[in-house]
C-alpha cells in the first residue's frame, strides 16, 4: 500500500494559484482481494488532516445518480426516454421552459427528448461554465439559495437560450443545464423532491450512510467534509445549490464504492436492457476534450479505456473521478478537491491503473 501513499503524495501542492492540499483515493480489486482506502494532506493552508472518511462534494458525479433515477422511473412506464421534454412535464412548469432552445434563429425547445438530456445531446448551453457571468455572480452572492427557477432565470437573462450548440440530436455538448432540467423531470412525475428520490430509490437501498443532497437535506453527522477549491479561492462558503441534480451530492469514497459497484451491475434496474442503454457510448459521443482527450459518453456514465481496462463512471470538475472496470473487479475513487486539478487527477488515476495488469 505504500505505492499508493507515495502517488497521492506526488500532487499534492499547497502553494501558488491552484494548491492542491489534499488528495483522496481509495481502489477495491476483488480479484486480488486488495482493499486501500488512503487519504493525505489538509484541509486547508495549515489545517488539520484529513482522513479516508471525510465527506466531500461530488459534483458531476451526482448525474450518475440522476441518470439512475430517471432510468428506473422510465422503467415504472412514467415515460419513455424518446419521448419529447416539454410534452411530459407541467402546463405551469412548461410554459418557462417553451423558449428555451433557439438555434440559427428557430426554436427547438419542443424537440428535445429525455434521451437527449441524458446524453448531452440536446444542444443546450452549460449555465455554469458557457457564460462567467453566472459563476461571478455565484461568488458575489454566497449565500443565495438556488432553485432550479432562479438558474432559468439567469440562463435567459444572459440570453444562453439563444446560443444552443447545434439541433437538439445533432452533436454532443457537455450541460450541466441537462441534468438541471432532469431533476425538474423527476420531481414532476413524483410529486417527490429530489432528495427523497435519492434516499428512496439509491441511498437507502444501498445503504449508504453518508450521502445526501447538500442544501436541500440536514448534514448526516459526524464525518467531517473536505470542501473544493477553484484555484485559490475556497467553496467552503459558497451556496452551491444551484448544482442540485447535476453536482449536488455529499458523499464518501466508500460510499460512492457501493454505488458505482452496483449500478454497474444492474442491481438498481430491474430489467438488463436497461443498463445496456445506459451503457451505450454511440459514436456521437465522442468528442475531444480541450485536452485532447476522448470522452465517451452513455447516460450519465462516462468510459474510460486506460491500459486493456474497460472503466464505467463519471469525472467532476472538482478534480474526483469513480469508476469500476466490472470485468477486473477493480474500483477506483479519487479526489484532489481542486477545480484547476483535473489534469492531476486523470495523471494519478493512469498511474494508479499502469498497477494493475489487465
Amino acid at each position: 500500500m505504500e505505492q499508493f501513499d507515495k502517488m497521492m503524495k506526488l500532487v499534492i501542492k499547497p502553494t501558488g494559484d491552484s494548491p492542491v492540499y489534499n488528495c483522496m483515493l481509495a481502489l477495491t480489486d476483488g480479484k486480488r482481494n486488495l482493499r486501500y482506502f488512503g487519504a493525505t494532506g489538509t484541509f486547508d493552508e495549515g489545517g488539520d488532516a484529513i482522513s479516508p472518511s471525510c465527506r466531500f462534494r461530488t459534483g458531476s458525479i451526482t448525474k450518475s445518480f440522476t441518470a439512475a433515477i430517471v432510468l428506473q422511473l422510465a422503467e415504472d412506464g412514467f415515460f419513455n426516454t424518446e419521448d419529447f421534454y416539454l410534452d411530459i412535464i407541467d402546463e405551469d412548469v412548461k410554459k418557462n421552459l417553451t423558449g428555451l432552445h433557439w438555434f440559427a434563429g428557430s426554436n427547438y425547445s419542443g424537440q428535445i427528448s429525455v434521451l437527449h438530456l441524458l446524453k448531452h445531446c440536446s444542444g443546450l448551453c452549460d449555465y455554469f461554465s458557457d457564460d462567467e457571468k453566472f459563476i461571478t455572480y455565484v461568488v458575489q452572492n454566497p449565500a443565495q439559495f438556488w432553485n432550479w427557477k432562479l438558474v432559468i432565470e439567469k440562463y435567459f437573462e444572459y440570453g444562453l437560450n439563444k446560443k444552443s450548440t447545434f439541433r437538439p440530436g445533432d452533436g454532443f455538448h457537455y450541460s450541466d443545464t441537462n441534468y438541471l432540467l432532469l431533476a425538474v423531470l423527476i420531481e414532476q412525475v413524483t410529486r417527490k423532491p429530489l432528495h427523497q428520490l435519492f434516499e428512496e430509490r439509491i441511498i437507502v437501498p444501498l445503504g449508504l450512510t453518508d450521502t445526501y443532497l447538500e442544501f436541500y437535506q440536514s448534514s448526516k453527522e459526524p464525518a467531517q467534509t473536505v470542501f473544493p477549491y477553484y484555484g485559490n479561492f475556497s467553496l467552503a462558503n459558497i451556496n452551491t445549490s444551484f448544482d442540485w441534480g447535476g453536482g449536488g451530492l455529499i458523499s464518501t469514497m466508500m460510499d460512492l464504492d457501493v454505488f458505482i459497484r452496483n449500478l454497474i451491475k444492474g442491481r438498481l434496474f430491474k430489467k438488463e436492457e436497461t443498463l445496456k442503454a445506459m451503457m451505450r457510448f454511440d459514436i456521437v459521443d465522442l468528442i475531444s476534450s480541450s485536452s485532447k482527450r476522448i470522452i465517451q459518453y452513455g447516460m450519465g456514465l462516462q468510459k474510460k479505456e486506460i491500459c486493456g481496462h474497460s472503466f464505467f463512471g463519471h469525472n467532476s470538475a472538482y478534480a474526483s473521478m469513480v469508476y469500476y472496470d466490472r470485468v477486473q473487479d477493480l474500483s477506483i475513487i479519487l479526489s484532489l478537491n481542486q477545480a484547476a486539478a483535473v489534469h492531476k487527477a486523470e495523471w494519478l488515476m493512469n498511474k494508479i491503473v499502469n498497477v494493475f495488469p489487465h
